[in-house]
């Protein structure tokens, strides 16, 4: 009996105390370039609890890891080529980017494949923000690359038809039915929808009432130590921040 009082009260005192988990923006951007394969390393090296990084679907259906629709913002042409900076990535095949892009400051664009082979055997939160509708070739690699951690994988995205293919499998595949969804917002949502939550971290104030309803509550991006320590304090479940060693200083 008193083991498992004992026991009752160290999950309590857990719980109670538990701190928000540092999420590493686009991997540990403070000395690298976002998205980029060296970011999702270091974020790795410096102990993050876990790494947030992008993915857009080329024309041929590939994941690449990647903020924008373009290349433009991010990328450069290799020396003698003439990459399509400005054209949306749907609309170019992997083979085209490859021969003739490059990601400033870091070489090669990485795809969702390499980044989630690197990450398959380690310990941290993986969260993949579906820019566009994943293909169910994305979905089967997610699955392969996650397939002894599901607890750890978070899919995200502003937009709840790029959730809804995952969604779906959760009805008759038992990966996936331990996979969280979140969807993201710029403000809170007035209508709280099946997905746990991720909000903007102004409006954090609001995170009780997706809590309440059995949500997991993410913030982001807060990169301001004094907003950094004041989320440390609450119940939120993530942080994701481009200020990682600060995050985990605070934690």
């Amino acid at each position: 009996m008193r083991i498992l009082t004992c026991l009752i009260l160290s999950l309590i005192s857990l719980t109670l105390y538990a701190k928000p988990q540092c999420i590493a923006h686009r991997g540990f951007t403070e000395n690298h370039p976002e998205n980029s394969f060296s970011a999702i390393m270091a974020a790795v090296d410096q102990q993050a609890d876990g790494v947030e990084f992008d993915v857009q679907h080329t024309q041929d259906g590939v994941a690449l890891v990647m903020h924008d629709e373009t290349l433009a913002r991010t990328v450069q042409s290799k020396a003698g080529r003439a990459c399509k900076l400005t054209q949306l990535i749907k609309e170019l095949s992997l083979k085209e980017i490859r021969e003739n892009c490059e990601l400033i400051g870091d070489g090669e664009i990485p795809t969702l494949e390499a980044v989630l082979r690197y990450l398959e055997d380690k310990n941290l939160y993986t969260f993949v923000e579906l820019k566009d509708k994943p293909n169910l070739r994305t979905l089967k690699l997610i699955e392969r690359y996650n397939s002894q951690k599901p607890e750890l994988l978070r899919l995200i995205s502003f937009k709840s038809k790029s959730l809804k293919v995952a969604k779906k499998l959760k009805k008759k595949n038992a990966f996936w039915k331990d996979v969280r969804l979140m969807r993201v917002y710029k403000v809170f949502p007035l209508n709280l929808s099946s997905y746990d939550i991720d909000i903007y971290y102004k409006t954090k104030f609001m995170a009780w009432l997706p809590r309440l309803l059995g949500k997991e509550v993410g913030v982001w991006t807060v990169d301001e130590e004094a907003d950094l320590a004041k989320i440390m304090k609450t119940k939120i479940s993530y942080i994701t921040t481009n200020k990682l060693m600060t995050c985990l200083k605070l934690k």
